[in-house]
């Protein structure tokens, strides 16, 4: 039977907030999830589940062998935790350009001009996220979950991706005056969203060819400078094409 303070410690682990009336081992503890998630996420990302090795994850987090059991019931529910610290990661980082783009939708007054200058800001907040440091080992692992997708994945499309996809579907058929519902306009969405999802996971090859030494703050305002370029143009010729 589960206790109340198991029950507490698993909360405890997906959400990353302490167990009230806790004191310094809660907080040493809560200490511990967290470089155990930080770790896991690195070592998922890179060698997939299966060959990932729970005792080497803590032995780099400077965890206790049992530290995995004890915080998240074993290695799927570490893996589980992995995808809910991406989905609040990302979650929080889009939050302010979400929370404008449903305002705007919930108003009623987006036009189609007014829908292309939402996808814009949408592309360089993206940008910006892709560029910060820990979306590397992030765009490993939900790579991985891509291919091979997993109840992770499914956690990280519901809170993340598949609340963003529909507002930006929305924004592309208001721009092009179509039906949201339409292929195609689904399919134009998915090409915006590969125009800047190059600059992480073909980011080798982007350093390479671009003789960049990384991808930094003048990097993403002169990717996004092209791609919005890019994303107008292609919304504009739509636009064009269904007024016929």
């Amino acid at each position: 039977m589960t206790t109340e303070k198991t029950q507490q410690r698993r909360t405890s682990a997906r959400t990353g907030s302490l167990p009230q009336g806790t004191g310094r081992g809660a907080a040493d503890g809560d200490a511990t999830r967290q470089r155990l998630v930080q770790v896991a996420l690195d070592s998922f990302g890179r060698q997939g589940f299966e060959a990932t090795s729970t005792r080497a994850i803590c032995q780099q987090a400077q965890a206790n062998i049992s530290a995995i059991l004890y915080h998240f019931g074993g290695k799927q529910g570490l893996y589980i935790a992995v995808a809910e610290y991406i989905a609040d990661f990302m979650g929080s980082r889009i939050a302010p350009v979400r929370t404008q783009i449903e305002a705007a939708l919930a108003s009623g007054g987006v036009d189609p001009d007014g829908a292309i200058s939402l996808v814009e800001i949408a592309i360089v907040r993206a940008l910006t996220l892709l560029a910060e440091p820990q979306s590397e080992a992030i765009a490993r692992f939900i790579v991985r979950e891509q291919q091979e997708p997993s109840e992770a994945f499914t956690l990280i499309y519901d809170r993340m991706m598949g609340v963003m996809l529909p507002l930006i579907r929305r924004l592309v058929a208001i721009a092009t005056h179509d039906d949201p519902q339409r292929d195609v306009v689904g399919l134009r969405t998915f090409s915006i969203l590969g125009q800047f999802l190059v600059f992480r996971v073909a980011r080798a090859a982007v350093l390479r060819q671009m003789a960049w030494p990384d991808v930094g703050p003048s990097q993403v305002q002169a990717a996004a400078k092209v791609v919005q370029h890019s994303v107008r143009a292609m919304l504009l010729a739509a636009r064009a094409e269904n007024a016929k």
